[in-house]
């Protein structure tokens, strides 16, 4: 049988391009399916594994001879098998990102969040500064399968080719500028479970690491408060699983974020966001107190207000009220998510860039 060979050389471009490939194919299939959710709060790498693989057969040299040939993953000549590869927490949301189509964050008045600087951090086979290192490697294994360097018969000379040669590329790096907070607010006098409590899941995990790309995940701190009579700081992990059928004034939970915004930053340096989530079920005069709060300490301070209704019902109001005040404001959207097929929407929503 017919085996495709590919040369060491060659070897490098095809893998890559192979692993490009399939990521990108990961990430369309991720966006589908709206489960956006596949890293950790940590913001830690991504492991992917990728299954019925058929790994291709590598040859040193030029000459597609010598002993350099071998078959991974398995048994030779036998079935595909499994590749394993990790992404970088950054390269991944990077994807999604331009998949999605998502602005960069802007900080108002301060220009872009993050400062540009370049370090040498890539390799190529073009550039200005030659890595010596990774040139004699590269040579040192050209020589050995073209029979140049055999050190058994007494040749011991090392040919550096054009195609060896390696030089260090200068690789963008954006250092972010300044911090952020985010304020994460849920009503928990509405049932919170099943499918509706997969949606806030799945919709709050994506906005914590949009955030954290964009800052720098030590550059953020998020914070979680609940609310039903009553409003109160909780862990993230109890943001999740306190619950509490009952009466319920949504207005004290805008309250005390506006409060502790003011009192615990400098505005100057920080930038504020707020993500509520609720049914949208307000009684008596809370949506129109949780307008005023918003127009007159929030809106000044914030970067990006969303009031997210989860799986509304006829007597959801608070939306209604906020789009009356608000309209097509630049800090303030609002969004009602139904199903996982509309979490793409309500996050390009999110985060849409506005203009006045």
């Amino acid at each position: 049988m017919d085996v495709d060979r590919i040369s060491s050389d060659e070897s490098e471009g095809f893998f890559n391009d192979f692993i490009d490939e399939q990521l990108n194919d990961l990430v369309e299939d991720i966006i589908n399916d709206g489960d956006l959710d596949r890293t950790d709060a940590s913001g830690s790498d991504l492991i992917v594994e990728v299954d019925d693989i058929e790994p291709p057969t590598l040859v040193y040299g030029d000459q597609g001879g010598g002993g350099g040939a071998g078959q991974g993953g398995g048994e030779p000549g036998n079935e595909k098998g499994k590749l394993k590869f990790e992404v970088p927490f950054e390269r991944f949301m990077e994807l999604v990102a331009n998949k999605l189509q998502l602005p960069n964050l802007l900080k108002e008045g301060q220009g872009k969040i993050k400062e540009v600087s370049y370090h040498f951090k890539t390799f190529g086979p073009v550039g200005v500064l030659l890595d010596k290192k990774r040139t004699f490697k590269r040579a040192l294994r050209s020589s050995i399968s073209t029979g140049v360097y055999c050190p058994a018969e007494g040749r011991f000379n090392v040919e550096v080719r054009r195609k060896d040669r390696r030089y260090k590329v200068p690789q963008r790096v954006e250092t972010p500028k300044f911090k952020a907070v985010v304020f994460y607010m849920g009503d928990i006098s509405y049932s919170t479970f099943g499918e509706r409590l997969e949606l806030e899941k799945r919709l709050l995990n994506f906005t914590h690491h949009w955030l954290d790309f964009n800052y720098g995940k030590n550059n953020v701190e998020h914070r979680f408060f609940v609310h039903d009579i009553e409003a109160y700081e909780v862990t993230p992990e109890q943001f999740y699983q306190v619950s509490n059928i009952g009466g319920t004034r949504a207005s004290l939970v805008f309250d005390l974020v506006s409060n502790i915004a003011f009192n615990e930053y400098d505005p100057a340096t920080t930038n504020f966001y707020g993500f509520y989530v609720g049914d949208g079920e307000l009684f008596g005069n809370d949506a129109k107190e949780i307008v005023e709060i918003i127009k007159q300490q929030l809106h000044p301070m914030f970067n990006r207000l969303a009031l997210v209704e989860i799986q509304p019902s006829r007597m959801s109001c608070l939306n209604t009220e906020v789009s009356k005040a608000f309209g097509s404001d630049r800090v303030v959207r609002t969004c009602a998510l139904k199903s996982k097929g509309e979490i793409i929407k309500t996050i390009k929503r999110m985060f849409e860039e506005r203009h006045a």
